[in-house]
């Protein structure tokens, strides 16, 4: 019998795309939301066109700008985003 000598699977790494957010000096200062509301935001990430239609949840806001909480690329991220791209969604009843 040939022995097998175990070896973890080598994964490359995944390009983690920037995203271009709202400047934090401009959305002056933010509001705490609790608790974090369900939303949809419309955000941009360097090296691709246009922008993503994210599920996001709002964490803090402010007149002009909402910190929000998305999972894109398998990571957490905070991404301030200019309130007009920030949209309302409803969590489905089954999945709470």
């Amino acid at each position: 019998m040939a022995e097998h000598q175990w070896a973890p699977p080598e994964h490359p790494d995944v390009t983690l795309h920037r995203p271009l957010g709202f400047s934090a000096q401009l959305a002056g200062p933010l509001t705490i939301i609790d608790p974090p509301q369900p939303v949809w935001a419309d955000i941009a990430f360097e090296q691709m066109p246009g922008k993503l239609h994210l599920k996001c949840f709002a964490i803090a806001s402010s007149d002009v700008a909402v910190l929000v909480q998305t999972a894109w690329q398998g990571r957490r991220q905070e991404i301030l985003v200019d309130r007009d791209y920030v949209f309302r969604r409803a969590l489905d009843p089954r999945a709470r």
